[in-house]
């Protein structure tokens, strides 16, 4: 990326950063994260993530360390604003606080470092003369596999309300971006394996090079056209399988499963993030129709997710007292709008049932209500709910996965069709969720 470009972003987060979390914040993340996760290379992946964390934080230099394979900590990468690198001797003095972070999991960030008496026996902050440190510590799937730091002399008082949680959004992104680039390495490593294991078998050496011809192209074609890290989990996947049918062990067969979670977990998520993206861009072309829940909606999603739900040993139950209940809307949006409920219904709720009832209210209008046994939601979070990128459990010790964009993209899509929301909710006792179709 050039200086013009970072300028422009640096210029997007100044003025970001002087209003709360908002649509600018999150324009800026979908912006970054865009950026870091459009390579696979290891090295462009951490070069990209560092210089967007300095901007970001507007520190002076950074530093990225991975668990290498004796599970320590290994320095990676180091950067100056100017993006010029930085050797590992001038991050050892900085070790204390990242080894704090990456043992205890939790982001730590220090403002006015200088004039904290507690702070000042810390060699990083007295001989380099710091004011304010960021530092969290990159977890996927509940492992920690590094963390970022950055620091400035400059900086004496931040807003850290609004820089840090934009700061561990990053981090958390990064280590998808960072892990990708080692899955995609590792898928690299695991082809080359197999095209020695084919020359081997001279019995079949014409359909080997056949498949080694078919395979090269495939890949030139993957290569040109991967944009996220979907693509490399489920490609390195499809590609394992497809050349090793014959010889899958219980390691292999257990590397296939994670690789099915992650990457499904990671379809999820940049599915949400191009929804709302497209949707508040104005990219999205809107166009209602009329649409018979029961029969164009309903019905599908029920038996798509009919194994999840039978899976986790629920109960399901579906009333429809209105056989013709038809409503006008786009139907893509209400599709996902219902997709989204379900699937928050499954995830939260680990025993008893799940029931959808599509109704007539008092004034006669449709509803649709998707209600669980699950955990429910405690009054005090209600009110942030339909906010993007929230959770009412935060941080890396959270029990369920998610980037808390679903049910913003439920509350977009029911206000462009007209659709109210209602819920309720109690905690531990489950949630129900209706749609008011006006």
């Amino acid at each position: 990326m050039n200086q013009m470009k970072f300028d422009d972003l640096k210029n997007k987060i100044d003025a970001a950063n002087s209003q709360s979390f908002s649509n600018n914040n999150l324009e800026i993340i979908l912006d970054i994260l865009k950026k870091i996760n459009s390579s696979l290379v290891m090295q462009d992946v951490l070069d990209l993530v560092l210089k967007h964390a300095i901007i970001l934080t507007d520190t002076e230099r950074g530093f990225i360390v991975l668990k290498n394979s004796d599970k320590e900590l290994s320095f990676e990468l180091g950067l100056n604003a100017e993006g010029k690198n930085l050797p590992a001797s001038d991050f050892r003095i900085s070790t204390t606080i990242v080894n704090e972070v990456f043992r205890t999991g939790q982001s730590k960030f220090i403002e006015s470092a200088k004039s904290n008496r507690e702070l000042n026996t810390s060699q990083s902050i007295t001989k380099l003369e710091l004011e304010t440190i960021f530092c969290s510590p990159l977890i996927l799937n509940e492992e920690k596999i590094g963390a970022i730091y950055v620091d400035s002399k400059k900086l004496s008082k931040i807003d850290l309300s609004k820089i840090t949680q934009t700061f561990e959004i990053l981090a958390g992104q990064a280590a998808v971006a960072i892990n990708n680039a080692m899955l995609h390495n590792q898928k690299l490593k695991a082809l080359t394996e197999l095209q020695q294991a084919y020359d081997s078998l001279n019995s079949a050496k014409k359909e080997v090079e056949k498949s080694d011809s078919l395979k090269a192209h495939f890949l030139s074609q993957i290569s040109h056209e991967i944009r996220t890290p979907i693509n490399v989990i489920f490609g390195a996947k499809e590609m394992l399988k497809l050349f090793n049918s014959e010889n899958i062990n219980d390691d292999t067969l257990d590397a296939f499963r994670m690789l099915d979670e992650a990457g499904n977990r990671l379809m999820r998520t940049v599915d949400e993030i191009i929804d709302i993206s497209s949707f508040t861009s104005g990219n999205y072309e809107f166009e209602p129709v009329e649409i018979n829940l029961d029969q164009d909606i309903l019905k599908g999603l029920i038996a798509e997710f009919k194994n999840k739900i039978s899976k986790k040993k629920l109960l399901f139950e579906y009333n429809n007292y209105v056989p013709e209940a038809v409503v006008t809307a786009d139907s893509y949006m209400l599709t996902q709008i219902i997709k989204h409920l379900i699937e928050n219904a499954i995830k939260y709720t680990n025993s008893g049932k799940i029931k959808f009832e599509l109704y007539k209210d008092f004034e006669g209008l449709i509803c649709l209500s998707v209600k669980d046994t699950g955990i429910g939601i405690s009054q005090e979070y209600l009110e942030d709910l339909f906010n993007p990128f929230t959770q009412e459990e935060i941080g890396y010790t959270r029990k369920f996965e998610g980037n808390g964009l679903g049910l913003a993209i439920v509350k977009k899509y029911a206000d462009k069709n007209n659709i109210g929301v209602v819920v309720k909710s109690k905690k531990s006792m489950g949630t129900e969720f209706t749609l008011v179709f006006k």
